[in-house]
């Protein structure tokens, strides 16, 4: 019986200790998820007087590259300006400013430095501990294509009327250089509202809509006419882009593992969101280096990889670098040190690369050579430069120029030769956004990839990512003391919406010699009316209008059956809108109720279009209603009214059946406004 006892009592004691380690491990599990699903991001919204609010998008990002397992701090990243009138109508809410709490005025030494011909050096400049003056927006998302035209104006006069060979090589340093400063902040902007929207949320105070307006706006910028895209057709670029992106990233990834393992190294891939990898870190094991240094039978590619053989480099058996150690299984999978089979190996990093181009991954790294990677970068601006501002000469100039520099273009893109190519710009953003949101990359690497950034830097305007942390807050306290300022941020609201209101008052040709005369003044004449609460009204109005003419447009281009793809419970809404608020000055209102009259078959939205037409009475509103009067396709009632509406006779044969003119009479049919 005692015998019993005790081995009753021994079971219950080991079930005891397997359910307590079961739960250990379990609330360490629990505990880990929850550390890795936490929110990156957290947004705040500041409300400011006369009806607008700042958006800050805050991101937690890890600890200083010297202390790399400090605690993670929060920053602000990227500020929006929502533009709501006071009201809680979503329908006349716009997006203006956008600030990127990186994006600052260059200091005397930097616009210096920018101004030297050839010199493609990033300056060592102190930190900025302190910002006073209110930051500068690098993008206004409600006026977009004034920067295009004011953009060509200044390139134009510069070529026109500079002729001097170092001034106009100086100018022309500085331009570019300054564009390429705000293009590095806006694909920052881009890649940090990008990984937002990725981020699973259902509290985001963006729409999806203006999430895509954003990132359309964004890419856009890096062509020459972005700013001019129309934004119906922004949701489409969004999708290419995407698109694009992805397989040049799947592409590129699949090449570069195959030759990596070709070659026998160890391919890492780093990604800034779970979607999809970003770039990829290439690693040489030191015992099989140590192995198999005499042997020759490895295959390596170097004009894929763009790096010298490591099987073949004598430095790395004596390598003083940075090592890390990592854990494998049998077949070479990563695994954690605590892993059953784990064994440990040493491995000396190559190279990191970038996934984003069209044809092969671009080298952004090389950790025995930090100088490969900045001439391959600057292999398309020193060609440039050197044709220009050296021997003057242009592809529009001269013929023999533009045939050579052509056939070069074709031959570097078509065979995918890393030199002569597209900027590593947005991939090195990238990285550094990744550096400073992966908390799983060791301090150590992270020192290491950060000196490499330091060396592609080929922009003296670029501040240290250490300087950029400081300047971030210093410049989101610097907004927010602006936009509590009476003559500060609400004082410029109110100055862009009375410029604003010059497009709806102004039509025509006097808006349009409003407008160039702003161009050509580089907006110091821009033409503002007088608020009232009449033209606040109209504001109100013609906002209300635009988004629910662009949301049809969307529909008309997304479908050719209506009915098939859209409820119509989110169209009629529109509908109605425009029936009881559209006006002679709506022509892309008329034509858009015109394709939505013909690709429906719903009764009420065939009435709603006709009623829209009737108020908007314009030659494109009497175009459509006259189509419909003519197309013998249409069921009688609707060309019956489309007469009726045009003051001209009812369409031919009407007159021998009275019967369905009796039982579809207009006046029965259509509820007019």
């Amino acid at each position: 019986m005692n015998e019993r006892v005790r081995v009753s009592l021994r079971f219950r004691i080991f079930a005891a200790l397997i359910c307590f380690s079961s739960l250990a491990l379990n609330v360490e599990v629990a505990l880990a998820q929850t550390d890795n699903d936490a929110p990156r991001f957290r947004v705040e919204r500041t409300p400011v007087a006369g009806g607008a609010e700042l958006i800050t998008i805050w991101g937690r990002v890890v600890g200083s590259e010297a202390d790399r397992e400090s605690q993670s701090e929060d920053l602000p990243l990227v500020t929006v300006l929502r533009d709501t009138l006071g009201d809680d109508i979503k329908e006349n809410d716009i997006l203006r400013q956008v600030w990127v709490h990186t994006y600052a005025r260059p200091t005397l030494v930097q616009n210096a430095a920018a101004l030297v011909p050839f010199l493609y050096k990033g300056v060592r400049v102190k930190p900025r501990t302190s910002v006073t003056n209110p930051p500068r927006a690098i993008i206004d998302l409600a006026d977009t294509g004034r920067p295009v035209w004011s953009g060509l104006l200044v390139s134009g006069l510069t070529r026109a009327l500079i002729d001097q060979p170092l001034v106009s090589a100086s100018i022309h340093n500085y331009q570019r250089n300054v564009t390429d400063y705000r293009k590095a902040n806006l694909m920052r902007a881009l890649a940090i509202l990008s990984l937002y929207n990725a981020e699973p949320r259902s509290d985001s105070p963006f729409s999806n809509a203006e999430l895509i307006e954003m990132q359309s706006r964004l890419a856009l910028t890096d062509k020459m006419f972005g700013g001019l895209v129309d934004t119906v057709r922004l949701s489409r670029f969004n999708e290419q882009d995407t698109s694009k992106r992805r397989d040049n990233r799947g592409h590129n990834w699949e090449l570069l593992r195959q030759h990596a393992e070709a070659a026998g190294l160890f391919f890492e891939p780093l990604a800034l969101s779970n979607n999809a990898a970003t770039h990829v870190l290439l690693w040489m094991p030191v015992d099989q280096l140590q192995r198999n240094h005499a042997s020759t039978g490895r295959q390596f590619n170097d004009r894929f990889l763009n790096i010298k053989n490591p099987w073949r480099d004598e430095r790395l058996l004596r390598w003083q670098g940075y090592k890390e150690t990592k854990y494998l299984d049998a077949e070479n999978r990563p695994v954690a040190a605590t892993d059953p089979g784990a064994r440990a190996v040493t491995m000396i990093p190559l190279a990191l690369y970038g996934l984003d181009f069209a044809k092969i991954p671009a080298l952004l790294i090389d950790f025995r050579d930090t100088a490969n990677p900045r001439r391959r970068e600057l292999s398309r601006r020193f060609i440039d430069d050197l044709a220009r501002d050296v021997f003057a000469i242009s592809s529009l100039g001269n013929l023999y120029y533009f045939v050579g520099r052509s056939a070069f273009d074709f031959l570097t893109s078509r065979r995918g030769i890393d030199v002569n190519q597209p900027s590593r710009l947005r991939s090195a953003v990238e990285l550094q956004l990744l550096l400073s949101f992966d908390s799983h990359i060791s301090a150590g690497l992270s020192h290491e990839l950060n000196k490499g950034l330091e060396a592609l830097s080929v922009n003296p305007l670029e501040n240290r990512s250490q300087a950029e942390r400081r300047l971030a807050l210093a410049q989101y306290q610097a907004l927010q003391a602006y936009a509590l300022r009476p003559d500060g941020l609400p004082l410029k609201i109110e100055q862009d919406r009375r410029a604003e209101l010059t497009k709806f008052i102004h039509r025509g040709f006097k808006g349009k010699l409003l407008r160039v005369a702003s161009v050509i003044t580089l907006d110091r004449y821009t033409h503002r009316e007088k608020m009232t609460p009449e033209l606040l009204q109209l504001m109100d109005k013609e906002r209300q209008l635009a988004y629910h003419i662009n949301f049809l447009r969307q529909v008309v281009k997304s479908t050719s059956v209506i009915e098939v793809t859209w409820n119509m419970e989110a169209i009629l809404p529109s509908l109605r809108f425009i029936a009881e608020n559209g006006s002679i000055n709506d022509k892309n209102a008329a034509k858009v109720v015109g394709s939505i009259f013909r690709q429906t078959q719903d009764s009420l939205a065939r009435e709603l279009c006709l009623s829209a037409l009737k108020r908007i009475d314009n030659e494109v509103a009497q175009r459509e209603l006259r189509r419909i009067y003519d197309d013998s396709t249409v069921a009688l009632r609707w060309r019956l009214a489309s007469a009726e509406y045009l003051r001209i006779s009812p369409p031919p044969h009407s007159k021998t059946m009275d019967t369905e003119v009796s039982a579809q009479s207009p006046n029965n049919a259509l509820r007019s406004p």
